[in-house]
């Protein structure tokens, strides 16, 4: 199993986020804390309670400590391989430096492939509704600090906010500089912004991008294109994208010829992880050799080195049972 679609910060358990929080002197609502995916309710509470929620991760100890537990947590299901997503800003704004956030991932990474025998790699984020100059900055932090684990830029947030052209350059800072991109579009927008967002910001996959059954001609090139989709089953239901997992459109994508893959997104907030994003698969996908598809696209298309892509490849899977 390959998690390509996983926002670090978004990983942190109820009890990591009271052990952190106590820690870091940085109190939360016993309420949020006893809540199931602490408690939000729509996509707009959502976004306050994962700022809430992840603003007690305030060292680079701190986001060492996270990844390695979540990178532990997705070996033991089975997973081999995952993506991480993390805005540099988030936590320059406390005073972490983005090396120190790259150099703690990378000690996260090396400690879960000796202990574990999982890899990951890092794409750096621009949130969307934070504006056009916010991820200009981001896209300029991350291209000035070259390093291994870091390998591409995508756009994240709130997707009703700002045109994407407003977004262009700083995408083409970072394919520039040598990082492949991806985007959150066609989850709270129509099938059209899909298309748009791939041309404008040069996109090497699409964040969700489920709406795109909407729009036949948006399938259509997407499958020809072979522009993979990194869905997030349980999220999109959370999120109320689809009344139940029977709905959800994987099987019609599939079918159509589309290159797909799966993600956990946010799993704390969702009560998932990579395991159970599988399972859902199996339930709405038509046999294993779908499942193994999508294995096998999650690997080639990801963003780490043709070495690493060589290796997982060579792994024979465990996909959750």
């Amino acid at each position: 199993m390959i998690d390509l679609h996983v926002h670090l910060r978004g990983t942190l358990t109820p009890d990591q986020a009271r052990k952190i929080a106590l820690r870091n002197s940085r109190p939360l609502a016993q309420a949020r804390l006893e809540s199931v995916g602490y408690g939000w309710r729509d996509f707009s509470s959502f976004l306050q309670a994962y700022d809430e929620v992840t603003s007690v991760i305030a060292c680079a100890a701190d986001l060492e400590e996270v990844a390695f537990a979540y990178l532990a947590s997705a070996a033991s299901c089975g997973a081999r391989y995952v993506e991480f997503m993390l805005s540099p800003p988030d936590l320059m704004r406390v005073g972490v430096a983005f090396e120190d956030q790259l150099s703690a991932l990378s000690d996260a990474r090396a400690r879960a492939f000796e202990v574990h025998g999982i890899d990951c790699r890092m794409i750096a984020t621009a949130v969307r509704h934070l504006g056009p100059e916010a991820a200009l900055s981001a896209a300029r932090i991350a291209v000035d600090r070259k390093h291994e684990i870091l390998v591409g830029f995508g756009l994240t947030g709130d997707e009703r906010q700002f045109p994407i052209a407003a977004f262009e350059e700083p995408f083409r800072i970072a394919r520039v500089e040598g990082l492949l991109a991806t985007a959150h579009a066609g989850e709270h927008l129509g099938p059209e912004t899909i298309i748009e967002a791939i041309e404008v910001l040069g996109l090497s996959r699409v964040g969700h991008g489920v709406r795109a059954i909407e729009a036949p001609a948006v399938v259509k090139q997407l499958a020809e294109a072979q522009l993979p989709l990194e869905i997030c089953l349980s999220s999109n239901v959370a999120l109320g994208l689809y009344p139940s997992i029977q709905n959800h459109p994987l099987r019609a994508l599939y079918d159509a010829g589309c290159v797909v893959t799966l993600g956990t997104d946010d799993p704390a907030f969702f009560a998932t992880d990579i395991a159970n994003e599988y399972m859902l698969a199996k339930k709405i996908l038509p046999d294993v050799s779908a499942i193994q598809s999508i294995e096998d696209w999650s690997i080639r298309y990801s963003f780490c080195d043709d070495n690493t892509k060589a290796t997982l490849l060579a792994i024979p899977a465990r996909s959750a049972g």
